[in-house]
């Protein structure tokens, strides 16, 4: 992705009160990934799709900050070419009802969505190298 920037879709998700934590994070990387990989238009459009996976045990340490924590269980990342190509995908019939039909299983509604861009400012293995001086 370096040199292109590309729009990212984040869908912030709290699981339903009545499925485990071990449910909700074991369905959503296993099955409803392979409900989203069976669509075509989703397949053709998204460039980059990354599931964020918040435990309860994180959240606890999180909170040890001493700031607000957000109460998501996950955050689904979508990145596309534009707004256009993510409206093609939630207006494909057969992904709303495959895909809606799966998040009813596990997902609590409504699920909060962001629009974003990504500027990558430490590059992967560069990490280490940059900005650093000697001691």
């Amino acid at each position: 992705m370096e040199g292109e920037q590309y729009l990212k879709i984040s869908l912030f998700l709290k699981k339903q009160p009545h499925v485990s934590d071990e449910f909700f994070h074991k369905h959503w990387e296993t099955q409803h990934v392979d409900v989203a990989l069976r669509n075509k238009t989703f397949l053709a459009k998204a460039r980059k799709y990354n599931q964020v996976h918040v435990t309860p045990e994180l959240r606890q340490q999180a909170a040890a900050f001493g700031i607000p924590v957000m109460e998501y269980d996950g955050i689904a990342e979508v990145w596309v070419d534009s707004l256009e190509d993510w409206n093609e995908v939630v207006a494909d019939p057969a992904f709303v009802k495959e895909v809606g039909a799966d998040e009813q299983l596990f997902i609590l509604a409504p699920i909060h969505v962001q629009l974003s861009y990504d500027r990558l400012v430490i590059p992967g293995d560069n990490a280490a190298q940059i900005g650093t001086t000697e001691s």
